[in-house]
This record gives C-alpha cells, sequence and structure tokens, in this order.
C-alpha cells in the first residue's frame, strides 16, 4: 500500500503542540477574517443595547407588580388609603383598595375592600370608622367583628414609586 500524499492531506489550521498541551492553549495557523470581527461586533452591541434597555427601565419592577402612588402622596408615620393609579392598575388589583401603612419606619400594604370612607390608624392597628369595622395590626378583623381581612401583600419602593404585588 502506498504512503498517503501529504498534499492530500486536509491542512490543519491549528495545532497542539506538546509544550502547550499542559496549558491548553491552541495555536491558530490562520488568521480568522471578517466574520469573526462582524460578530464580535454585533455580540457586543447587543450587549450595550441590553444594558442600555436595563437602565432605562432604571429598577422599576414589572409585571405583575402595579404602580400604586408616589411616595409623596404617602405621608411617613401615617395610614394612607390609595386607589390604583391607572385603569389597568385598578384591574389587577381588582376593584380593591391599597392601604399603606407608614407607622414605625417600615412600609406595609394591605388589600381591602373599597368602602364609604377610608382605612385609618386605630392604636397599633386599623379601623373604618363610618362603618365599625376595625383590624389588629397584621390586618385581621378584630375580635367581635365581621369585617373581611386585609390581606397583606409585597411592596416596595422605586424611583419614589410605591409598587405592589397584587394577588
Amino acid at each position: 500500500m502506498p504512503a498517503p500524499d501529504p498534499a492530500d492531506q486536509p491542512r490543519r489550521t491549528a495545532y497542539l503542540p506538546p509544550r502547550a498541551a499542559k496549558a491548553r492553549k491552541l495555536i491558530l495557523r490562520s488568521q480568522l477574517g471578517r466574520g469573526w470581527i462582524v460578530a464580535s461586533v454585533v455580540f457586543g452591541l447587543v450587549i450595550l443595547a441590553a444594558g442600555g434597555l436595563y437602565l432605562a427601565r432604571a429598577g422599576r419592577p414589572g409585571p405583575p407588580w402595579v404602580r400604586v402612588a408616589a411616595l409623596e402622596a404617602l405621608p411617613a408615620g401615617a395610614v394612607t388609603e390609595a386607589p390604583g393609579a391607572s385603569r389597568t392598575a385598578r384591574q389587577a388589583l381588582a376593584g380593591q383598595v391599597v392601604v399603606v401603612d407608614r407607622r414605625g419606619g417600615e412600609l406595609r400594604a394591605f388589600l381591602a375592600a373599597p368602602g364609604p370612607c377610608p382605612v385609618a390608624a386605630a392604636g397599633a392597628g386599623f379601623a373604618r370608622p363610618c362603618t365599625g369595622e376595625r383590624w389588629d395590626a397584621d390586618g385581621t378583623p378584630a375580635a367581635g367583628k365581621t369585617a373581611p381581612p386585609l390581606r397583606r401583600r409585597p411592596a416596595v419602593l422605586a424611583r419614589g414609586d410605591l409598587y405592589v404585588l397584587p394577588g
């Protein structure tokens, strides 16, 4: 059988010399070409565009979080009832109002059924004075009351706005 002709062998574009085997370095014998340069530029632009979109959102949570109100509309150290800020927010909140408690240096949000008057602070808990409904600090109806419970929901502040996770 005749020996293969070296001219018939495919030309290697890369090889692994014995000294580089330990470091796993691949030695290239030819230039990569324009395709590699174009691909790296395209991937770089995609990464820049994604970063720009992320920064443009500026940390605001997306759906299903709902914007309730600006922080200036919710005084510190008080209980405030806030309706949904937009039509889609009211749909997401299913006709409920958000009771925001900013007492004690923390922010808590509860969902409640709308009533003839707003929910207000009553000691450590809440009350709707015109109907006589009362709740404890965690939103459970006070003893002897038949009011529906206030449902605590996750809340987050982002760029001066309050967002609530309905559910």
